[in-house]
């Protein structure tokens, strides 16, 4: 403290320093922390104490202007707005400070719904929440590993997500809050309390099965089901929530539309309450599948998230429900699309708890996007982790981070993956649709046997279907170190009725062309390169385990070295 020609000891030590040769003193102008003096936009000098004569907090650098402060500790206490679109195209339109107090007012980032738009805001040590942070359209929240974060009396956080609109269809949700009147450190909710309609509560029906387009939304209560830590693929085991029942963070839930629209509409919903933040840890037992979701206001990163829980089987599973009109669970069209290190693939009709009408269209990416639920399987008794470290800005836009709803894929930012992929489909006799999708990739931390997190076993059973072989076991998902494409990779294939079924090549990713894809029928000794056309084969009713293969390179003396000279050819079908 500066008391005219001393300065005096704040601690309170009674250490008293003399000014000498000083002819001017000067008063700080530099805000620790900067803090706000009106309502405005984030980047005009006029909000902050001393704008005009400090650059603004988290902007560009004077030293290197492609890069951000990244240090600063900021306090608001007004109507602020937040825009990236002006920072360094390095920050991807992500600021971050060291620390912020949200004390008053609402601190707003802006963003669409309608164009995927929105910022991010890192917050890499400290957030104090006293008034109200609201992330619009795609805007996230990241709080870096070890940040911590104090919700002080009503401080809360508004986050939106698009569900679908249709009345008969599922999404399984999670909330990236809690309940604000319940205790510090705790984050359990219902999802009446955290759920609502842009400003108002959803109505929620305890009576009936259909939901309405009022004003607000009425949403039936009825769907809404957990499945907690309980017996693998048992459908009688889930948990009935309603709108009352306890979810607790990480936790994911289910829920069906108000019948706004088609299930090609989406329903805006918003989330309101504390913000989840650091550790989060669920109990799960071998054997138990736990219907899990990102529990933060922030992308999550699906390849950290699988690193850090080895006592899961290292696949996640997201429902896709892609129609059937109806509530009747045998005249749903839907099912559980795979991800795991090597990758993702969609959803196939499962049967027969499902009708097995048409096929998944998404394919998860590395980013599970805000309030997405998914099904993860224990291997061995552990928890279920959710940590800083999983966060990211990644929004929804491209393949990397899609939200399993019915209309297009939505994700951004996408990390480059230069693995080669190849994606198999099969179509059985019975259907005019591909039934599945398999996934080979070549990866040089696997090996040919089965790897934990990169092989996903069969999830399904469907009375027609396609699966890997590896170690007599079924596997829709498998990866190889194999770089010279010099092993075969057995697949097993299972009818249902005579006739012809169909292999065929989805997609080649990062696949050089001159990598030859052959299906190898071993029965008829016969390699049919699949980059040519599709293999098609009559087969009788039933199942085919050691008949067909992939390989790459033909086996040497298979094909035989000698010309003939055929005068004629007899085609029996």
């Amino acid at each position: 403290v500066y008391t005219y020609t001393n300065t005096d000891d704040a601690s309170g030590n009674g250490n008293q320093g003399a000014l000498r040769n000083l002819n001017t003193v000067d008063r700080q102008t530099a805000p620790l922390p900067y803090e706000s003096t009106q309502n405005g936009d984030w980047d005009t000098s006029t909000t902050w104490t001393n704008g005009d004569v400090q650059y603004l907090p988290g902007t560009a650098s004077i030293v290197d202007p492609t890069v951000t402060v990244n240090w600063n500790i900021v306090r608001t206490s007004h109507n602020i707005t937040m825009d990236n679109s002006t920072l360094p195209a390095g920050n991807n339109e992500n600021r971050e400070v060291l620390g912020l107090y949200v004390d008053a007012n609402e601190l707003t980032v802006n963003g669409d719904n309608a164009t995927n738009a929105g910022f991010g805001l890192t917050v890499s040590h400290y957030m104090s929440l006293t008034g109200k942070l609201d992330l619009e359209g795609e805007s996230q929240l990241i709080q870096s590993a070890d940040s911590d974060l104090d919700v002080i009396g009503s401080g809360e956080l508004e986050k939106d997500q698009q569900g679908t609109a249709d009345t008969y269809t599922y999404n399984y949700w999670s909330a990236p809050v809690g309940d604000i009147d319940i205790a510090t450190n705790d984050y359990r909710y219902t999802v009446q309390d955290v759920m609502y309609d842009d400003t108002s509560g959803v109505n929620f029906s305890a009576s009936g099965y259909n939901g309405s387009a009022t004003t607000p939304i009425t949403i039936a209560d009825y769907w809404i089901w957990k499945f907690a830590n309980l017996t693998n693929d048992d459908y009688s085991a889930w948990q009935h929530v309603r709108r009352t029942g306890t979810i607790y963070a990480g936790e994911g839930f289910t829920m069906k539309g108000p019948g706004t629209g088609t299930i090609l509409t989406d329903q805006n919903y918003v989330f309101l309450g504390k913000p989840n933040n650091g550790d989060i840890s669920l109990t799960i037992n071998a054997g138990n599948d736990y219907l899990v979701g990102n529990p933060y206001a922030s992308a999550i990163d699906a390849d950290e998230f699988i690193v850090d829980n080895p006592s899961t089987t290292g696949a996640l599973q997201f429902w896709e429900h892609w129609g059937g009109g109806s509530h009747i669970l045998q005249e749903y069209q839907g099912g559980y699309a795979l991800y795991n290190l090597s990758g993702g693939v969609p959803a196939p009709a499962p049967d027969p708890d499902v009708a097995q009408v048409g096929v998944g269209t998404k394919t998860p990416g590395r980013y599970v996007p805000v309030s997405q639920g998914f099904f993860v399987t224990g291997i061995s008794a552990g928890t279920v982790n959710f940590e800083n470290d999983q966060r990211a800005f990644v929004k929804e836009g491209t393949a990397s981070s899609v939200f399993m709803r019915g209309n297009v894929n939505y994700s951004q930012n996408e990390d480059i993956d230069d693995r080669m992929k190849f994606r198999i489909g099969y179509r059985g006799s019975n259907t005019m649709h591909l039934q599945r999708e398999l996934l080979l990739t070549i990866d040089e931390n696997t090996t040919e046997g089965v790897d934990w997190a990169y092989d996903a076993k069969l999830n399904e059973d469907q009375t027609d279907d396609m699966f890997w072989m590896i170690e007599n076991d079924k596997y829709i998902i498998q990866a190889n170190d194999n770089a010279n494409l010099n092993t075969v990779y057995p697949l097993g294939v299972k009818t249902s009725t005579d006739g012809i079924s169909t292999f065929t090549i989805n997609t080649l990713e990062n696949v050089p062309d001159d990598v030859n894809i052959y299906l190898h029928d071993k029965d008829l000794n016969l390699f049919h390169d699949l980059r040519i056309n599709d293999y098609e084969i009559f087969l009788n009713a039933g199942e085919y385990l050691d008949r067909f293969e992939i390989a790459f390179k033909i086996q040497a003396g298979s094909l035989g070295i000698d010309d003939e000279n055929i005068n004629s050819v007899d085609v029996l079908y």
